[in-house]
C-alpha cells in the first residue's frame, strides 16, 4: 500500500513527510540501517510519523481536518512567522531518523543491551561481565541520546532542550 505523502497542503488521509524512497535515499547518505523491503519501511514511516503526532510544537495545525501535525501556522522561527503551508525540510529529515532509530530499537532491544563493562578478568580465558540496566535507568533513554531525529525536531517543538520545574 503506498502511502499518501504530505505536501504542505494538510491533507486528511496523510500518513507521512516521506517516501520510502526517500527513507532509503537517507539511509545510504546517513549510514542508518533500514529494512530491505519497502513495506517494512513504509510501516516504519507511519511508526514514526505517529510518533511525531505526540510530540508538542510550535504553533497549531494549519486545518482541524489535516491528518498529521505539520503544516502549522503561527510558527515563529527565527522572529519570523512561517506560511501556514510551511513543511520544513528538517520534519522530514526528522521523520526519517525517527523510522531508523525506530528500527535500531527493533533489532536492538534496549532491555537486551548491556551496560559497561564492571569487571573483566584475563587468565586463559577471559571472562567479561556487563551491569545491568533496567528499562527504567535514568542513563538508558528509549534509544541512543545522540539521537539525530532530537536535533531535527529541535528548533520546530514548542519546549528545546532542558528546562526546570520549580518546585
Amino acid at each position: 500500500m503506498t502511502l499518501i505523502i504530505e505536501d504542505g497542503t494538510g491533507k486528511p488521509d496523510a500518513e507521512s513527510y516521506a517516501s520510502a524512497e526517500d527513507l532509503a535515499l537517507y539511509a545510504v547518505k546517513f549510514g542508518t540501517v533500514i529494512p530491505a523491503g519497502v513495506p517494512e519501511q513504509e510501516a516504519l514511516l507511519r511508526r514514526a510519523a505517529l510518533a511525531m503526532d505526540g510530540m508538542v510544537w510550535k504553533g497549531r495545525k494549519s486545518n482541524s481536518e489535516q491528518a498529521l501535525s505539520w503544516p502549522r501556522r503561527e510558527v515563529l522561527l527565527d522572529h519570523e512567522i512561517k506560511p501556514n503551508n510551511y513543511l520544513p525540510a528538517r520534519i522530514q529529515y526528522g521523520q526519517m531518523a525517527l523510522a531508523a532509530e525506530i528500527h535500531t530499537d527493533d533489532v536492538d532491544p534496549i532491555d537486551q543491551r548491556q551496560g559497561a563493562v564492571v569487571r573483566e578478568r584475563v587468565e586463559g580465558a577471559v571472562s567479561v561481565e556487563y551491569a545491568p540496566i533496567s528499562n527504567t535507568s535514568s542513563r538508558l533513554l528509549p534509544a541512543a541520546p545522540s539521537r539525530p531525529s532530537r536535533s531535527q525536531f529541535a528548533d520546530y517543538l514548542l519546549k528545546r532542550g532542558l528546562w526546570s520545574i520549580k518546585i
